[in-house]
């Protein structure tokens, strides 16, 4: 809303009728301030969809977040509620940074030890403004030779906010304005089946329909 106000107040200044209603001096100012935040926002939202983000990225951009909009650290830092196992989390951003792992972490990620292996070289990516944060504060190390190797899984694993954006943007898709009324039941058993799409097809439900009817 705030992106298609910027895009048409040039034009609205033109229309008498809500001339007493648009936004002037220190209003506008904010709507413009607050449209770059939410601009950084939205690139972070894009780019934990990838499939190529991994923890590290993750990490860095929840970092850099947390020390921009304090209030997000609650939610984003490492040892959050919400995060299920930090130390197996904070081992696999130490590997991929190729940092030595503590014992916790090492005592974790143990059952991915391997013997060492070549590592591979990232692809440049668009110097958006996720791209700005890794490139200045995700840079990898290269490991050492006295350090553990792991298995190449464990750069694969993505991060669950990863997942998490992915649901979120299915469901905005889903939660048209047209259905903004719906029972949230029936909501959620939309959401679901979108996200579980490859698992099902017309004839699921036309026998789900004929076993209903029988």
């Amino acid at each position: 809303m705030v992106q298609r106000y910027i895009r048409i107040r040039a034009e609205i200044k033109k229309v008498e009728a809500v001339e007493e209603t648009i936004p002037t001096g220190a209003k506008i100012r904010k709507k413009l301030d607050l449209f770059k935040h939410l601009k950084k926002f939205e690139s972070i939202c894009l780019r934990l969809q990838r499939d190529d983000t991994d923890m590290t990225e993750m990490r860095v951009m929840f970092r850099v977040l947390i020390t921009e909009y304090p209030v997000t650290g609650e939610h984003l830092k490492a040892t959050a509620k919400i995060v299920h196992r930090a130390a197996f989390e904070t081992g696999v951003v130490m590997v991929i940074n190729g940092s030595l792992l503590a014992s916790a972490e090492a005592l974790v990620l143990k059952p991915f030890e391997v013997t060492p292996t070549a590592g591979k070289k990232r692809k440049e990516r668009d110097e958006d403004y996720a791209s700005q944060l890794l490139r200045s504060g995700g840079k990898k190390r290269k490991p050492t030779s006295n350090m553990k190797q792991y298995m190449p899984l464990i750069k694969m694993i993505p991060p669950t906010s990863n997942i998490v954006q992915r649901l979120f943007s299915q469901c905005k898709l889903v939660l048209t304005p047209q259905r903004r009324s719906m029972d949230p039941a029936n909501f959620e058993q939309l959401a679901f089946l979108r996200v579980n799409r490859d698992m099902w097809d017309v004839s699921t439900v036309a026998s789900v329909t004929k076993e209903q009817n029988e």
